[in-house]
């Protein structure tokens, strides 16, 4: 009995060890989101569509709240920009924090962190506390967003 469970012991300590040995760079998949959302907060609208693969899957807070299909990103960055002027909404910018979670298989990865969502609306400045859930896929040797949501409460005078 006892070499029994001995050996069921090591069999499944084994099949972790193989789990852990193909587990991917979760770290690489963090890196890839938070210099996006760096480049993004500095302006850089095409560093947010390069780092998404085409037809990636977009949840967020405002109409339509789903994005998807062939040029998923840039129709995100459009509905946004008419949504912010429709709401006196300007500079814009993601703040994160450390990653609640990061995984990764090495082909694919889940990557959530807490954010702020900062804005000036009609000259006050304003804050939501929420968090951001990447997708990332492996295109070759590069991380490429397949879909994120953002998801947070309702923005609050700072």
């Amino acid at each position: 009995m006892f070499r029994r469970a001995l050996l069921a012991a090591v069999l499944a300590g084994s099949v972790g060890l193989s789990d852990r040995a193909e587990a991917g760079p979760a770290e690489d998949a963090t890196a890839a989101v938070t210099i996006m959302l760096d480049k993004f907060n500095a302006g850089d609208v095409e560093a947010f569509y390069a780092a998404h693969q085409d037809g990636a899957l977009i949840v967020d807070e405002f109409a339509p709240y789903l994005w998807g299909g062939s040029g998923s990103a840039r129709h995100w960055v459009g509905d946004y920009m008419k949504d912010a002027e429709g709401k006196g909404v300007s500079g814009g910018r993601i703040d994160y924090g450390k990653p609640v979670q990061a995984i990764s298989n090495g082909r694919a990865a889940y990557v959530v962190l807490p954010t702020t969502y900062r804005f000036v609306r009609n000259g006050t400045k304003m804050e939501g506390k929420g968090s951001m859930t990447f997708v990332m896929t492996r295109v070759g040797d590069v991380w490429k967003i397949a879909s994120w949501t953002y998801s947070g409460a309702t923005a609050q005078p700072e």
